[in-house]
């Protein structure tokens, strides 16, 4: 029997989780000022998470809420992450929803009772790496969006934890939590909620055939992602949860998708309803809608991609039929609806030269022909609706014609309010009264979602006359106690001892309430305090205490990547490189052992290492996993990963990593120390990180203590790469007569030379499967003084187009000279 799976929306404010509830959401997912992926969403303050989660846990059945912490973390915020951790023990969410591996390991070292969901930012694409999360203590896994059902399925059932997959959104062009374009062209990282959405900007291609392709397009902006069309397969699937993207969405598009989701997966909608619902949601927000991978990996580009139009379209309801300009300068657009209008709706048209259309209110309308305006207009109906004043744009016959917004749609969705009053959102307290003929003595407990218990206790000495009703004395204490509002507790079990039938003045009881809540609260801050301090001692460790670990200063080592296929560099240009780095690719064994061998003889004196890929699909794994195993039989032991599914596999094989690529991103010394227990001596530090932030790492990894067993990991500084802005499956898209073409300048095929409305040249080519965006100019930094910090450098090419000149990039660099 396949069991409903969890519907999970969007809450970027208070109002969308309301309205997600209310819609039919089983739970929400949110985030909170700091350390969220949608650093611009309203999000929630600490206080409203209590009062939601108070309110979701009031519902029957109660309802669930999961808190994004999906950042990557600085090592200089580590504090700040460890006390918005505390606050979430405090708070106990259902979940959290976590990118950094650091983070990951504070949570289980230090917050155990917060259970852990892996980000779709850490690109799980198939079980390795789900089976690595599991392995880390993750309970469940947002899947990487580009995953066919089929894959769906199968790293659901060898997985060992919960699967959450998206079924409807936006869509990022790069491989989640692999998009480095906003962070390196504008400082704006998307890993740390900052994106600039470089995917939804205008690009020129060079080489095209024709005017119309050459000009401006958007190759990378995704459609929306919609499984509603195989959702039935999703749930087989056998998948935990179906989630909805949209935390910056308003809470009317919250409650219109959660109930297009609710009631199709509840098998309430005939195919009329469907559609009619469906359409109610474009006009809410929508661009057109794509299935993406979920039915197969040919899905051509041209089905994912809108080369030629950007933002919100709504629901096509006609296309235009002539414009009317009457005797009073009146201009009016007339079509045929196809669904019913009304005074104020929002009207938009397709331009011809493609980019935003042209938006408009329905200010006026009038039957086709007709001199009488009129509120509404039925479907099927011929309708002239007045343009507005001004310049317009082209608006020829046939545009598509969309409704953008629609009254009847915002009136059909209406929204809870909430009574704070109405809800008890603090901690639970168990209280215990005792009355006695000289006062009354009361006893608070509480304890946390972990182990955390605290006790208070006070007393009011005074004398207590007997009770004319003692049946009726713990109602009364019950109703005093109750009136916990604002303390931030909420009662418990409540237990009265009254031996003597004392009357206790409600007077006294609430003053006895308001000081025993006091000493409660005190007590659990100062405990929460002393955990946090422990907590942040065991993090950051005192310096002075780790000395002995303080790496003595060290020559300057080089490391070189390379990868299997592109030209290999001269024994002569080698010398001066310690390591080489040989990225194997999807390559055949022995391809990848004959470029390693005429590496390593070409003289690489710290030896070769072997690096996995960045991405292995479930197609690719066997031959990779075959390539791995006839490697290691030949005797290659030293390998790097890139993501956590070839951690899993090296364990498989019995092997640990000796180093790992930027892509695992280790911003922090936790991290570091996650990678050191893997068994990496090396890791290579992310593009995203500024100089003086890598310099502050390395000197708290070089001071920080470790396990006997464990190395102190060694950061690598990279001086020389052409850094891949956009990793994706998909190739980008551009307009008719404007295929996947030849360089224009060179005439190689794949790779496309770009530009963008700043004048930056932009490199894109098919690279192991996938497509990769670079900036034309290479990321250089050598003789740069922030350099002088490190002591291991690396050269990287294994990100560079095809044509680049290997030996005078490698020659050039160790030189000290500048090379891009």
């Amino acid at each position: 029997m396949i069991l409903s799976p969890e519907l999970l929306a969007p809450a970027g404010s208070l109002d969308a989780a309301l309205a997600a509830f209310r819609y039919g959401a089983d739970a929400v997912y949110l985030g909170l000022p700091r350390f969220s992926a949608r650093a611009e969403a309203d999000n929630l303050t600490v206080e409203k998470l209590r009062v939601l989660l108070a309110y979701a846990r009031s519902l029957a059945p109660a309802k669930k809420i999961y808190v994004t912490f999906n950042t990557l973390v600085m090592d200089s915020e580590l504090a700040q992450a460890v006390e918005l951790l505390d606050t979430l023990d405090d708070l106990a969410p259902d979940g959290v929803i976590v990118q950094d591996l650091g983070v990951a390991r504070v949570i289980r070292e230090h917050f155990p009772s917060l259970a852990l969901h892996a980000s779709t930012q850490m690109a799980a694409h198939n079980p390795d790496g789900a089976r690595a999360l599991a392995n880390a203590g993750f309970s469940r896994v947002v899947l990487a969006r580009e995953l066919t059902i089929k894959e769906m399925a199968e790293i659901t059932r060898s997985c060992g934890i919960e699967t959450e997959v998206f079924i409807h959104g936006a869509l990022c062009y790069s491989v989640s939590g692999l998009c480095l374009f906003s962070s390196v062209t504008s400082g704006r990282s998307g890993n740390r909620g900052r994106c600039a959405y470089c995917c939804r900007e205008a690009f020129t291609k060079a080489g095209c055939s024709s005017a119309a392709a050459s000009a401006e397009s958007y190759p990378f902006s995704m459609r929306d992602l919609c499984l509603a069309p195989v959702l039935g397969q999703v749930v087989a699937a056998g998948v935990s949860s179906l989630k909805i993207e949209g935390r910056m969405k308003s809470p009317l598009y919250v409650a219109s998708v959660t109930d297009y989701y609710r009631r199709k997966l509840d098998g309430r909608l005939t195919p009329d309803d469907e559609r009619a619902l469906a359409q109610d949601l474009q006009t809410v927000f929508s661009r057109p809608w794509t299935s993406l991978y979920a039915e197969g990996p040919e899905t051509p580009p041209d089905k994912i991609i809108d080369p030629n139009f950007i933002g919100h379209r709504g629901a096509l309801i006609g296309h235009v039929q002539t414009l009317i300009r009457e005797r009073d300068g009146t201009r009016w657009l007339r079509l045929t609806t196809e669904r019913p209008l009304e005074k104020h709706d929002g009207i938009q048209v397709e331009q011809t030269g493609g980019g935003k259309p042209f938006g408009f209110a329905v200010n006026r309308m009038r039957q086709a022909g007709g001199r009488d305006t009129a509120i509404t207009q039925p479907a099927g109906s011929a309708v002239d609706i007045a343009l507005p004043d001004g310049d317009l744009p082209p608006l020829p016959p046939g545009a598509p014609v969309f409704c953008a917004a629609s009254q009847a749609v915002r009136r059909r969705y209406t929204f809870t309010s909430l009574r704070e009053a109405d809800l008890c959102p603090g901690r639970p307290a168990d209280i215990e009264v005792i009355l006695s003929p000289a006062g009354i003595t009361a006893k608070a407990r509480a304890q946390s979602s972990g182990d955390r218990v605290v006790a208070a206790e006070t007393s009011l000495a005074f004398p207590l006359a007997p009770s004319r009703q003692p049946d009726q004395t713990r109602a009364a204490v019950l109703k005093c106690f109750e009136r916990t509002g604002g303390s931030g507790w909420r009662l418990g079990k409540l237990t009265v001892e009254d031996p003597h039938g004392c009357y206790a003045p409600p007077s006294k009881l609430n003053e006895l309430r308001r000081a025993l809540l006091d000493r409660l609260t005190a007590a659990w801050d100062e405990a929460r305090a002393l955990e946090r301090a422990g907590a942040l001692n065991a993090i950051c460790r005192d310096p002075a205490r780790s000395a002995a670990n303080v790496q003595p200063e060290r020559a300057v080592n080089w490391t070189l990547k390379l990868r299997v296929g592109s030209p290999l560099p001269s024994p002569a240009c080698l010398r001066g490189i310690g390591a080489a780095v040989l990225g194997i690719g999807h390559s055949d064994a022995a391809l990848v052992e004959a470029a390693a061998e005429t590496l390593r003889a070409a003289g690489a004196e710290r030896g070769i290492a072997l690096a996995l890929p960045l991405l292995t699909r479930a197609h690719e794994a066997p031959a990779l996993r075959a390539t791995v195993s006839y490697l290691i039989g030949k005797g290659w032991r030293r390998w790097e990963c890139a993501d956590l599914a070839g951690v899993q596999m090296l364990a498989d094989f019995g092997m640990r990593p000796w180093s790992a690529d930027w892509s695992l991103y280790a911003l922090n010394r936790c991290a570091a120390r996650e990678l050191a227990a893997a068994g990496c001596r090396r890791f290579v530090l992310s593009p995203e990180i500024a100089d003086n932030e890598a310099a502050a790492l390395a000197q708290a990894i070089g001071t920080d203590s470790y396990a006997p067993e464990t190395p102190v990991p060694v950061p690598e500084f990279t001086v020389y790469r052409h850094t891949p802005l956009f990793i994706s499956e998909t190739a980008p898209c551009f307009g008719k007569g404007c295929g996947l073409m030849t360089d224009g300048n060179s005439g190689r095929a794949g790779i496309m030379r770009l530009t963008d409305r700043r004048g930056r040249s932009l490199i894109c080519h098919k690279l192991d499967n996938r497509w990769i965006t670079t900036l034309a100019d290479a990321f250089c930094v050598t003789g740069n003084p922030g350099t002088a910090r490190f002591t291991d450098l690396r050269v990287d090419l294994s990100w560079s187009p095809e044509g680049t000149d290997i030996e005078r990039v490698i020659t050039a660099t160790l030189a000290g000279r500048g090379v891009i």
